[in-house]
């Protein structure tokens, strides 16, 4: 298991925060910052954080609400982008760290490197749309009442058999799923609902002033990314690494770690060293 601390960043708040600069030191100030998507925790990087913590310094962290983070009385959008900000201001991240994001994490990353810049960007999953999904839409007209049994039903099965289609991609082993679920803790159903916060409409020329500092990492059948989406980024900014894996769907860095760590490594490597 990862050694993590709880590190306050407000107040009252608390995130729960793997960070290798507290065992080891690095010659570099290269910093890798990974960032989980909604409901998930820092765990989901598992097979990612000590590897890149051989060779550079690497933070990952709950957001609030969610694995062993304190819970809030509010889950915005802004809320979990300005924990980041205080949390790389506590941790005395210099420069221009380079952020591996998941799903609703990419937008995280994504206001960052729009407000602050980043060393380079790891889009896993493509969450540039904002996209909330049918269920969250679903689920928000309904009564609190209502919301509160069906959201603790469906929202995070632990069935394994279940999920699978969802998440990961037919090949996948049916252990790496409930891997995957067993790292995951139920947050507060306001943390859900205030996803509804992330969705905002964005044309994608946003990228045009950052091709090369990004990579696109995506699994062939990831149900939760539109193929058409991938095939315009190709189009429309060619100097964006875009790499389709095949054999994965949403969970990625669970599904095929080795791959994974090589092509974001890679990306890392090119035109520093």
């Amino acid at each position: 298991m990862l050694k993590t601390k709880k590190i306050k960043v407000k107040p009252g708040l608390r995130l729960n925060v793997f960070d290798s600069a507290g065992k080891r030191s690095y010659q570099n100030e290269m910093v890798v910052v990974f960032i989980h998507g909604g409901t998930g925790s820092l765990h989901h990087w598992k097979y990612q954080l000590d590897y890149f913590a051989q060779k550079y310094r690497t933070i990952a962290y709950d957001w609030r609400g969610c694995g062993l983070s304190d819970e809030a009385g509010s889950y915005t959008f802004d809320d979990h982008y300005y924990d980041l900000l205080s949390l790389l201001k506590v941790l005395k991240v210099p420069g221009k760290p380079i952020m591996v994001a998941h799903s609703y994490g990419c937008l995280l990353a994504r206001r960052y490197l729009k407000e602050y810049h980043l060393e380079k960007f790891v889009n896993v999953s493509l969450g540039f749309s904002g996209s909330l999904g049918w269920f969250l839409r679903l689920v928000l007209t309904l009564p609190r009442k209502i919301q509160i049994p069906i959201y603790r039903l469906f929202l995070v099965p632990k069935n394994p058999i279940l999920t699978k289609p969802l998440i990961a991609s037919k090949k996948t082993p049916l252990h790496k799923v409930k891997e995957a679920l067993d790292l995951s803790k139920l947050p507060p159903l306001d943390f859900y609902l205030g996803l509804k916060t992330f969705r905002k409409k964005e044309s994608l020329l946003w990228m045009k002033n950052y091709q090369e500092k990004m990579l696109v990492l995506t699994g062939r059948e990831d149900r939760r990314v539109n193929g058409r989406t991938v095939k315009k980024i190709n189009k429309l900014f060619p100097e964006i690494k875009v790499q389709v894996v095949d054999d994965a769907g949403h969970i990625l860095p669970f599904e095929t770690p080795g791959l994974f760590n090589e092509l974001v490594e890679g990306f890392i490597k090119v035109d520093r060293f």
